[in-house]
């Protein structure tokens, strides 16, 4: 990557703060390792670097140190926008507090007055509005439809529409046959359901029904 010695040895600031990017590192490295010049020149370098390193830092004077900042801030506000603005911010400063102060008073005065008046707002007779956003299907009324389950207890996934009638249901649980199954559906034809609820809106739902020791009469 360097043609000569002078090229490397302007890196050599760059290669001991660690500010070499990959491919320069690489080429200084292996130039180092075939220049026993450049790496006498780098050894001293290191040597010089370790010296200003061990020596021991002195303190700036508050005088000379509030001087720099004041010659720093006249060198970044040189233009006359700039001083301007700061000149304005200046006249400004004073008469925040007290405007602040004002806002404060003025506030608490507010509060006061609430506090010994209070607003009464007349009382509105609202009816009851249900808390809960969803319900689900609800059974209203049974059909008076008998038949025998075999002492076995049916568990029911019945499916409500919005109307509160039963689309279809499964049995999850317990013995059907054709008999019982043909009254089930019987059953679940006549039955009425109040229907599941979104927010109020009637909508289909699910709902499980458990069917037990019923027994055939005439």
């Amino acid at each position: 990557m360097f043609e000569n010695c002078t090229e490397i040895r302007g890196l050599y600031t760059s290669y001991l703060d660690g500010y070499c990017d990959r491919a320069e590192l690489k080429s200084i490295r292996y130039h180092l390792g075939n220049c026993d010049s450049c790496r006498s020149e780098l050894e001293r370098l290191q040597t010089i670097q370790a010296e200003l390193r061990a020596l021991p830092r002195r303190r700036i004077p508050s005088d000379l140190a509030l001087e720099l900042r004041v010659r720093l801030s006249q060198y970044l506000h040189n233009d006359w926008v700039s001083r301007w603005q700061v000149r304005f911010e200046n006249s400004l400063k004073p008469l925040v507090i007290p405007a602040a102060g004002g806002v404060f008073a003025a506030a608490i005065c507010f509060v006061l007055l609430l506090s010994a008046n209070p607003i009464k707002l007349p009382a509105v007779q609202r009816p009851d509005v249900p808390i809960s956003l969803i319900t689900p299907p609800r059974l209203r009324e049974l059909p008076p439809i008998n038949f025998n389950t075999n002492d076995d207890q049916l568990v029911l996934m019945t499916r409500v529409d919005a109307a509160g009638r039963v689309k279809s249901y499964e049995v999850v649980s317990g013995q059907v046959s054709p008999e019982v199954r043909y009254n089930l559906d019987r059953l679940m034809y006549f039955s009425v359901f109040e229907p599941a609820t979104t927010f109020g809106t009637p909508t289909d739902g699910k709902v499980l029904l458990a069917l037990s020791r019923i027994t055939v009469r005439g």
